[in-house]
């Protein structure tokens, strides 16, 4: 399957979409400071800068990600009209092929998320922006869905949408990142590290805690991705899937990566993109690191991933790992 024959102007779109989008956080961010000094706290950029990121990067988040939520998935969209939803375009695929391509990055999370069963990890879901998505999979095969969110400030919008896709008592939001620190007491309150052994006895549970996990464009921006990523495999049931849609590193050393787009990973990091964009990495080997983390038990059971946009900045990897059983 072709996923890289961009013609000239949708490269060229393709490589300069993170700027737009440098600019657009960047905005929302010079916004906060100058709020903040006309209201008094004149040294607030400097004492409080990390709060003031943190407050522009939720404003932005939330108007980015209402942005990109439409059209619905059946409503593909035209490259001039996906750049204006800030994701990456790829050519249409000829009508007698219509599944031969992703238009963009967004039509490559529905077939992911639609395999999640059982009790659901839902990593950083944000606003809840792929609630309608979750909402699709048949009841009989969920258990329920536990939102790791560690920004407080879009707590309210992500139940609003729970709710309005009727997912309000399966849907529960934990208050928390998915680090281990962070996440592992609220699951300690939520019961589900406990697991009672024949004679009733309560004790830690050995065998993980969720059938299914989901990462949508989060682990690009978790701290300490090796340990994170570690921690999150062993939080998955024997049999548990892993389903993950993320964007990495520019393979520029392959035939099918660009040099000028790992370059620009580069150019747009020191131009603030991390800071801007919630910590956000444009350069991680994601899935290098998921591979790695199975390899105590001898690797996954099996792994589909597919590879798109890797002439570009934004290069995505989407696929599904099973962990053995």
């Amino acid at each position: 399957m072709a996923r890289d024959d961009l013609t000239t102007r949708q490269w060229l779109d393709a490589l300069a979409e993170p700027a737009q989008i440098l600019t657009w956080a960047m905005s929302y961010y010079i916004e906060a400071n100058i709020k903040a000094i006309l209201s008094g706290r004149l040294l607030a950029p400097l004492l409080n800068a990390h709060q003031l990121r943190d407050e522009a990067f939720g404003k932005f988040w939330v108007a980015f990600s209402s942005n990109r939520e439409e059209p619905p998935p059946s409503e593909q969209l035209s490259p001039e009209e996906s750049a204006s939803t800030g994701s990456i375009s790829a050519p249409k695929a000829e009508e007698e092929k219509p599944q031969e391509k992703a238009v963009v990055s967004s039509d490559l999370i529905p077939p992911i998320i639609s395999q999640a069963t059982g009790v659901v990890l839902d990593v950083g879901p944000g606003t809840g922006t792929q609630m309608p998505l979750l909402a699709q999979i048949p009841a009989s095969n969920i258990k329920a869905f536990y939102g790791a969110e560690p920004c407080l400030g879009l707590h309210a919008e992500l139940r609003r949408r729970a709710a309005a896709h009727g997912l309000a008592e399966t849907y529960k939001v934990l208050p928390c990142s998915v680090e281990q620190s962070s996440l592992e007491p609220e699951l300690e309150k939520a019961g589900l590290l406990a697991s009672p052994d024949v004679n009733g006895a309560v004790g830690k549970r050995e065998d993980g805690v969720f059938d299914s996990i989901i990462t949508i464009r989060v682990l690009c921006s978790v701290p300490d991705p090796q340990k994170t990523i570690a921690y999150l495999y062993s939080l998955l049931k024997p049999g548990g899937k892993l389903l993950l849609v993320e964007h990495v590193v520019n393979p520029w050393t392959t035939r099918k990566g660009s040099l000028v787009a790992r370059v620009l990973q580069g150019v747009y990091h020191l131009f603030g993109w991390r800071w801007v964009m919630g910590d956000c990495c444009l350069n991680r080997d994601t899935e290098g690191m998921v591979r790695a983390v199975a390899e105590v038990d001898g690797g996954w059971e099996s792994v589909e991933v597919d590879r798109w946009f890797e002439k570009t900045p934004m290069v995505y990897v989407a696929g599904v790992f099973v962990k053995r059983g």
